[in-house]
């Protein structure tokens, strides 16, 4: 009975020491697959840590993520990786971004069925610690709604009653002018081997603009252009002065748009003359005012000139097929030296008749006017060409070269050849310093 005693005993006690054994097994088991997931954990972090810095190479200073906070804190209980693992939510998405979130959300997953031994705390504990603020998560309210306040306002002005409202219209009219004193002196000493006489030369030149434009397809220009000038002169015993410029002129240019630059316009011009001109030695006045005066009246294509970027050269040219040309003398005295019968103060013919006016602004010290006519009858021309260079020095002070070539063979006695010298191309030129203001 003892021998069976012994032997129940001895049999307990192996069993008591396999159970031991099997016992340290099982627990060294249970610490090799956390030490197995716990290094799995880590390569995953890694990976993901090498997938973050890829993502922020091209940053100078890469900044810390946000979406990595769950990772890199103690390991919690989320509902939000709960939700996307209990509802096998679908994490395809071409967002980076969002798809670090799902991937971060699956490591935990995995975290949570594998070790859950491994997780300590709850979302609901890192809440109370006011580590996460709960009210990111909250949508924004408008407080005040926009359309009510619209729908509120009134857009009537609010004024005084005793506002009187004015209407006024614009205004189309532009004026401007300009007005110069030239100087100019030349001397010739008495034995100069080709003659000539020493002289002083003084001129005043006014020129007046009053243009209207419409905007849109009416306009109306408006030029009057006085130039008086007198020279001194030796061989003239019976005046100390002769004019040298003489001439008032007014130009009007009404025009209606026809497309682009074209207008179609009718072009008045009226000339004449301001003070008498006589003959050298004697009291026999030659011309004076109304005495011709010119009027050519021609229908025609008026085509606006604007070159350059800032549109330096500018101008107009006038074309007529066939204009009317008046040539009008008061003095009965006179009518003969203009071409015009005995008894007549006028004589009346028809033909082309081309006119351009332009202004180029060479520089801002330079500007060159010009103006070019021409008209024919078929029996005769009359071509002017007259140019106005302006130099300016100062503000006021200003230098002016005048060259004005003329063709003429509209006088029968000057066509005879009693009155030239067998050419019809006469030339004027004059430079000269002195005071300038425009206005």
């Amino acid at each position: 009975m003892k021998r069976i005693a012994l032997l129940f005993c001895i049999c307990l006690m192996a069993l008591e020491g396999n159970s031991a054994v099997k016992a340290k097994a099982d627990k060294r088991a249970v610490a090799a697959d956390s030490v197995s997931l716990l290094t799995n954990y880590m390569k995953a972090l890694d990976a993901l840590a090498k997938e973050r810095d890829s993502l922020n190479a091209v940053a100078a200073t890469p900044v810390p993520n946000p979406y990595y906070y769950q990772l890199l804190t103690s390991p919690a209980l989320y509902s939000s990786s709960l939700e996307q693992m209990l509802r096998q939510s679908d994490t395809s998405s071409n967002d980076p971004q969002i798809q670090r979130l799902y991937s971060v959300r699956k490591m935990l997953s995995s975290l949570y069925t594998q070790a859950p031994q491994l997780v300590t705390q709850t979302e609901d504990d890192i809440k109370a610690q006011a580590a996460i603020r709960s009210d990111v998560n909250d949508k924004l309210q408008a407080s005040d709604k926009l359309a009510d306040k619209v729908a509120a306002a009134t857009l009537a002005p609010e004024v005084d009653g005793n506002v009187e409202v004015i209407t006024r219209r614009p205004n189309f009219w532009k004026f401007s002018g300009t007005t110069s004193l030239q100087f100019a002196q030349n001397y010739i000493s008495d034995n100069w081997y080709k003659g000539g006489e020493t002289n002083w030369i003084g001129n005043f030149d006014l020129t007046l603009h009053a243009n209207y434009n419409d905007q849109r397809k009416i306009t109306w220009e408006n030029t009057l252009d006085a130039q008086l000038g007198f020279q001194t002169t030796e061989t003239d015993e019976k005046r100390t002065f002769r004019p040298s410029h003489n001439l008032l002129r007014y130009t009007g240019n009404a025009g209606y748009k026809a497309w682009k630059n074209w207008y179609y316009s009718l072009l008045v011009i009226l000339q004449t003359q301001i003070a008498p001109n006589y003959q050298r030695n004697t009291d026999k006045i030659t011309s004076k005012i109304l005495s011709p005066l010119e009027i050519t009246i021609a229908p025609n294509m008026k085509y606006e000139i604007k070159w350059g970027k800032k549109q330096q050269f500018t101008g107009q040219l006038n074309i007529a097929p066939l204009a009317m040309k008046i040539v009008y003398v008061h003095d009965d005295d006179l009518v003969k030296n203009f071409g015009i019968d005995e008894g007549k103060h006028q004589k009346t013919t028809f033909g082309p008749n081309i006119t351009l006016n332009t202004t180029w602004k060479i520089c801002k010290q330079v500007t060159w006017n010009n103006r070019m006519y021409w008209f024919c009858n078929f029996d005769y021309n009359i071509w002017e060409w007259e140019n106005n260079i302006n130099f300016t020095i100062t503000k006021l002070i200003t230098a002016n070269l005048h060259l004005y070539p003329r063709f003429d063979n509209s006088n029968k006695n000057y066509r005879s050849g009693k009155e030239h010298d067998g050419t019809y191309l006469m030339f004027k030129e004059l430079l000269s310093l002195g005071l300038t203001y425009n206005f």
